[in-house]
């Protein structure tokens, strides 16, 4: 009897040895699962960042401009990566909006090149044919947000859309806005460099019925809006880039200063700052590349 008790004691104490043993290893080997442990074995170092939606640029061209207006630099910017050539967008003289070419969301700061058909049609024309642009914009393309760029009238044609439009959601949003040569106070140039529309510290001597029409109606510009304003000097003691005094392109500061987030304007001078130059001016291109894209070009 007392065999047969010993011998179960004895194959108790095996059994628990071997439990504790097998309790110990398992304990060892099992994987962790505290949060940090769980987190680490989710990132892969092949994990690539989901693309941007890239925010397009308009180029609106100016009085009798064409495809060839912004065609130089918008080919200058794709060439040396800064943008994608997309839309090619064609405004007809009743409105209507035709458009060419393909435009991808997550490109390179893609274009929309707007051309109007009647070049030498008025301000309130070409505001309305933008917004018609707009239109197309937000309803087929689904684009929310945009940069602009007016070179002469057509500078002056997107200062009054924008007025005209306001914050209105039905269109696109223009967070940026690049005026170059745009006759903000009129087309007087003096030839000694002097006119009655000349500039002083609290805005120009004399308005033009189009700055003044402008003054009435700023406060319907957007806050949020950020704007480069571009004026050229040939040197010539005009003190104009021979169509656009200076002082009418940056009367453009009344306007916009104090009333956006940002102003801010450049004079551009010499032969290459010559009123139709200014769009095939390396120059300009940087400080449109860096305004608007944040792209500083080495030379």
């Amino acid at each position: 009897m007392k065999k047969i008790i010993f011998g179960i004691i004895t194959l108790t104490a095996i059994i628990i040895g071997f439990s504790v043993i097998f309790l110990q290893f398992e304990a060892t080997t099992k994987p962790s699962t505290t949060p940090s442990a769980a987190k680490k074995e989710t990132v892969t170092k092949d994990e690539k960042p989901v693309s941007e939606i890239a925010i397009p640029t308009l180029f609106v061209h100016g009085y009798s401009g064409t495809a060839n207006s912004f065609k130089g630099m918008i080919n200058r910017l794709a060439d040396d990566g800064s943008v994608t050539k997309s839309l090619v967008m064609t405004v007809a003289a009743d409105g209507t909006v035709t458009s060419k070419g393909n435009y991808d969301k997550f490109s390179q700061n893609p274009t929309i090149q707007v051309i109007f058909e009647e070049n030498k049609s008025s301000m309130v024309n070409q505001a309305l044919w933008i917004q018609n642009v707009m239109k197309e914009l937000k309803n087929n393309y689904h684009i929310e947000k945009v940069y602009a760029i007016g070179h002469s009238m057509g500078g002056v044609s997107l200062t009054s859309y924008i007025e005209k439009v306001g914050s209105d959601k039905t269109y696109p949003v223009i967070e940026k806005l690049v005026l170059i040569g745009a006759p903000l106070n009129g087309l007087v140039i003096g030839d000694d460099g002097v006119t009655p529309y000349d500039l002083t510290e609290d805005g120009p001597k004399q308005s033009s019925e189009r700055y003044s029409e402008f003054m009435k109606n700023k406060s319907n510009i957007p806050t949020n809006l950020q704007v480069l304003n571009i004026a050229g000097d040939k040197l010539d003691g005009t003190k104009s880039d021979g169509s656009v005094s200076v002082a009418s392109a940056l009367s453009g500061k009344f306007i916009f200063n104090g009333q956006v987030t940002s102003y801010e304007e450049q004079v551009f001078t010499g032969k290459n700052a010559a009123h139709s130059n200014l769009h095939e001016n390396t120059e300009v291109d940087a400080k449109v590349a860096a305004f608007l894209w944040d792209i500083k070009k080495v030379d």
